[in-house]
């Protein structure tokens, strides 16, 4: 290894990286060329850096007391080009970690707003640094097949969404939330993905997913092999359709899961009576599964610059009804990059997002409630909404600001819980 990589290499080990394919500008980075040494780095095939990520929030209204929360995140890695370092064509490799820090509780839990998701998604997993990504990546018969083998989480390689709005309602994969098997970032498990272009519009991908919940473990948060615990496998397939409308290329995807791990049923136990009234063990199932629809199209642009305009986006999801609390969702949102001509890289967005609350567990609970036993019923739970805006303000090419507004109707889905309006922010800087 040439001597101009030592010190860069190290700090690999502390530092994030570009999307493969995305422009290359050191003034994108706080801490610049390092003399010239970063340029040389990518021309070489190795992209180097550390984003720092701060996310904090109040409710202004709602919930059982007003309270402050923050959480914060490094993250960290390197992105080797196979083919300058060593003559691999269509070869990557990428390496991530993460270090998550902020408070012990998070602002639902501290307000006691009762939200099905929370306000602040980079919240959870633990305050620990964790090894998120660990892959390598081949691209064969120019660019039409790709394989990615390694460790990955599931939103980098499906159903996975851009995550500027800090409610989790409108960020990042979102049928993991359905299936507690299927773990996001910071998470990482080991998986094969394969993709296949069938033109220059459609592709298909798959892969195999391990569940194995020992990853969650604060312990094997930097454990690079595979610790004991696999129960099963999460199987997804994802058709990719990148029509161009009027001159922009959309992104519609049409997504189905299967995971293999055995599951608790929600309600049920082994004899098909309510658990919630017999007390018993809950009914097992063998295998769970899903489906998911994202678009992302955009409809218009500002000044004939394809950077800045309007794009429209939905995200619809149905969990498994036998072992879901959340079986339906689905969000709508508006983005707009680059609203004012003084402004290109500020971006303006919309959205509102609507989980439902499956109705199996509703029967149940009316159940629970009509027994001559029952002193204190339990609520009625139907369907959460919120209303999210955001604006962000990217100062320096590798600093942005981002307020945002959440208003949480029903949080819970539960008509008891006071509705909700938290006020947060959003910092992030590109080192």
């Amino acid at each position: 290894m040439r001597s101009i990589y030592f010190l860069p290499f190290l700090l690999s080990t502390l530092c994030g990286f570009p999307a493969l394919g995305a422009s290359y500008h050191a003034s994108d980075f706080m801490l610049g060329d390092w003399a010239g040494a970063r340029t040389q780095l990518h021309d070489d095939g190795v992209d180097l850096n550390l984003v720092y990520t701060n996310e904090s929030g109040t409710n202004l209204s709602g919930g059982d007391k007003h309270a402050f929360a923050f959480a914060d995140e490094f993250k960290a890695g390197a992105a080797f080009n196979l083919a300058k370092l060593i003559n691999l064509e269509g070869g990557h490799f990428y390496f991530a970690m993460s270090m998550r820090g902020g408070d012990a509780d998070n602002l639902n839990t501290q307000a006691g707003l009762g939200e099905l998701h929370q306000s602040l998604e980079i919240y959870g997993r633990g305050r620990v640094t964790r090894l998120s990504e660990m892959r390598y990546q081949q691209f064969f018969f120019n660019g039409d097949l790709e394989l990615n083998l390694g460790r990955m989480n599931l939103g980098s390689q499906f159903g996975g969404r851009e995550c500027d709005f800090m409610n989790l309602n409108f960020c990042s994969t979102q049928f993991n939330k359905q299936s507690p098997t299927a773990y996001n970032w910071p998470i990482s498990q080991w998986a094969v993905t394969l993709k296949a272009k069938v033109s220059d519009q459609w592709a298909i991908k798959t892969g195999v997913i391990q569940h194995n919940p020992s990853f969650l473990k604060t312990s094997q948060g930097m454990n690079f092999g595979n610790p004991a615990g696999t129960q099963g496998m999460v199987l997804p397939i994802e058709l990719q359709w990148s029509p161009v409308v009027n001159t922009f290329t959309g992104n519609y995807r049409l997504g189905y899961w299967y995971d293999s791990a055995e599951q608790a049923d929600l309600i049920l136990d082994d004899n098909n009576n309510y658990r919630v009234v017999s007390g018993d063990s809950a009914r097992m199932h063998s295998s769970i599964d899903g489906e998911y629809l994202i678009i992302d199209q955009q409809i218009t642009s500002f000044d004939d610059n394809p950077a800045r305009g309007i794009s429209l986006n939905l995200y619809a999801d149905r969990g498994d009804k036998h072992t879901t609390k959340i079986d339906k969702q689905l969000n709508i949102g508006m983005d707009i990059n680059g609203p004012f001509a003084s402004r290109p890289k500020d971006k303006w967005a919309v959205a509102y997002g609507y989980l439902h609350v499956n109705n199996r567990l509703s029967e149940a609970v009316q159940a629970y409630n009509e027994l001559p036993t029952t002193t204190t019923g339990m609520p009625l739970l139907s369907s959460e909404h919120t209303l999210a805006m955001l604006y962000k303000v990217q100062l320096l090419p590798y600093l942005s600001v981002q307020p945002e507004l959440q208003y949480i109707y029903r949080p819970g889905a539960n008509s008891d819980n006071s509705n909700a309006l938290v006020a947060a922010l959003k910092i992030r800087c590109n080192f």
